[in-house]
């Protein structure tokens, strides 16, 4: 059966798309006459219109764009979950979109959310976009959505684009200098590549505790990945079987963490007794299983919050000036 669209409709009633959109989104401008005409066609050809034939005559939907780049991390979950906390609560819908991480699944994602003329966007980019030419594309595709934009825990050069953050510069930093004040000075960490800001602000925080209790940064020791848990995992194995390995490590997310723990049970270690360790987010499952994991504390369900309400905001004032918050962290030690 072929599907009928919304032109099918416009051409059996002889009028415009544009009429057949307002009688779909219920709008007095269609005299009675013509509204009759076209609900009659309608029923008959059983046309049943996508999102973004009922958004045809307005500008935006009720719906907001939600895109991040590992919708199956529990860190994108919870600020998942504190944004719907506040969409059910104003009576607005969420379209969900995952990138893993990849610049062309990004913008695929972003073009769909311009069709569906969503009145909002929640966004955590897959990449910096840091060159030029990417700067060009994600800046095209954002100026034709012609909505609000609000980003969450990555930074990027946006103009009149605000967004809530984590100060991960200071919670590396209180990390490295918890682990100091506990006598460590041959310290490790496990990052990402520099080529993303979140992985530099981090070993900045690092490498400032390090300076500012006068030690000096050993290269070995700062291993780059990817934030994916097989990576960090090669990596941890290399760090531990370092002649002169360090006894301390950071590890700067969630599944760079389980990666570390996992090359660690691999040579029948534990922490603190072989190796001190604090990981960047709390892992619930570590809970679960008994292991007592030093971490930096970073509450992503108030980021979705936030993140939201500053959206929604933004939607109401659309000139009122754009600002970015910065949440803070806190290092929870148990035992180095």
């Amino acid at each position: 059966m072929t599907n009928i669209t919304i032109q099918d409709i416009a051409n059996e009633a002889g009028v415009s798309k544009a009429t057949v959109s307002r009688v779909l989104n219920n709008s007095q401008a269609v005299d009675p006459i013509t509204r009759n005409r076209i609900q009659t066609i309608i029923e008959k050809r059983h046309f049943v219109p996508s999102a973004t034939a009922r958004n045809l005559s307005k500008r935006t939907s009720d719906t907001i764009g939600f895109v991040v780049p590992e919708i199956d991390n529990p860190f994108f979950g919870d600020i998942l979950r504190g944004v719907i906390e506040i969409i059910d609560a104003n009576n607005l819908t969420l379209i969900c979109c995952n990138t893993d991480d990849n610049m062309d699944k990004d913008l695929k994602a972003l073009e769909m959310l311009k069709e569906q003329r969503v009145r909002g966007l929640l966004y955590t980019p897959a990449i910096d976009y840091s060159t030029e030419e990417e700067k060009k594309r994600l800046g095209k595709i954002l100026k034709e959505m012609q909505t609000p934009v609000v980003l969450m825990d990555r930074r990027i050069s946006l103009a009149d684009v605000g967004g809530v953050y984590f100060d991960d510069y200071h919670g590396m930093y209180n990390a490295t200098k918890a682990l100091i004040e506990h006598g460590h000075t041959k310290i490790a960490i496990i990052n990402a590549s520099l080529d993303r800001v979140l992985a530099r602000d981090r070993r900045d925080g690092y490498m400032a505790a390090l300076k500012d209790a006068g030690i000096e940064p050993d290269p070995r020791y700062n291993l780059e990945g990817n934030y994916r848990m097989t990576q960090a995992y090669e990596l941890s194995k290399k760090l531990l079987a370092m002649e002169d390995r360090p006894t301390a490590v950071i590890t700067c997310n969630n599944r760079t963490s389980l990666g570390f723990y996992k090359a660690l049970r691999e040579r029948g270690e534990k922490t603190p007794r072989d190796i001190a360790l604090i990981g960047l987010d709390r892992i619930e499952e570590l809970d679960v299983m008994g292991y007592e994991m030093n971490y930096i504390e970073r509450d992503a369900k108030e980021l979705g919050k936030r993140a939201i309400e500053m959206l929604i905001n933004r939607m109401a004032f659309p000139g009122k000036a754009v600002r970015d918050v910065i949440l803070d962290t806190h290092v929870k030690i148990y035992k180095i």
